[in-house]
């Protein structure tokens, strides 16, 4: 699969999905980066697994409402980053030849783990500075 197949397939694994918004899930008072927070926290192991196994069966598990969130961020994060990828010329990030599920792990679990949650924590954070402390907005 080249990067952009793989872009494309995402995609539509995310397209299958409703996630809630992470603003949901907040409790009184908390701010989106913090629910975020504990709402990575909370799913992390679980999506991790979810992730290994989907790479290699093409099937996901049933989910709670705050994993198929964190999931559709995940998801997002690698469409994104997977087309990046995909427009590189010189052949710094050559396609894996046989080696899918590899892609797959390495977009949804390690690069989410660094850059792909910080980055998303990021848009959080500046909503916050956007919205100040209008808690309808944040």
């Amino acid at each position: 699969m080249t990067w952009r197949e793989l872009s494309d397939f995402l995609h539509l694994q995310r397209r299958a999905i409703e996630p809630r918004l992470v603003a949901d899930f907040a409790r009184i008072g908390e701010k989106r980066a913090d629910t975020f927070k504990r709402l990575e926290k909370a799913t992390r192991e679980s999506l991790d697994e979810a992730v290994r196994k989907f790479a290699k069966t093409k099937k996901w598990p049933t989910f709670s409402d705050e994993q198929v969130t964190m999931l559709y961020l995940r998801l997002s994060y690698g469409v994104d980053l997977a087309m990046a990828l995909s427009t590189c010329k010189t052949g710094l990030f050559p396609t894996l030849k046989n080696r899918d599920s590899e892609m797959i792990r390495w977009l949804l679990n390690e690069a989410w783990d660094y850059p792909g949650q910080s980055h998303t924590l990021r848009l959080y954070s500046e909503k916050r500075r956007t919205f100040g402390n209008d808690p309808t907005r944040n």
